[in-house]
């Protein structure tokens, strides 16, 4: 049986708008649909670590609202990603 997603084609990378299918690979066959994404479809749907920390971060839990701004968001990512690198000063 077929199943529909619903993604956004940015640059080369498809970006699920909601759950994605539970499976690592897959053929798939992709419609382009007219119209324009708009920024809360695209960026503003998931909060995502920057990529060179992908993959060495677990977040357990049940996450519905963050209680912290954009702004505190990429300033935690950053630091996470100095202290992965040994940066000292990301630990004070």
């Amino acid at each position: 049986m077929l199943n529909s997603y619903e993604a956004v084609l940015d640059h080369g990378t498809v970006r699920w708008l909601g759950t994605p299918p539970a499976v690592e690979r897959a053929p798939l066959i992709i419609t382009v649909l007219p119209g324009k994404v708009t920024e809360d479809q695209h960026d503003s749907q998931f909060r995502r670590p920057p990529d060179k920390i992908k993959g060495r971060l677990h977040i357990a839990g049940d996450i519905v609202e963050s209680p912290y701004s954009e702004e505190e968001w990429s300033s935690m990512s950053e630091r996470t990603l100095r202290q992965l690198e040994g940066d000292p000063k990301a630990f004070k």
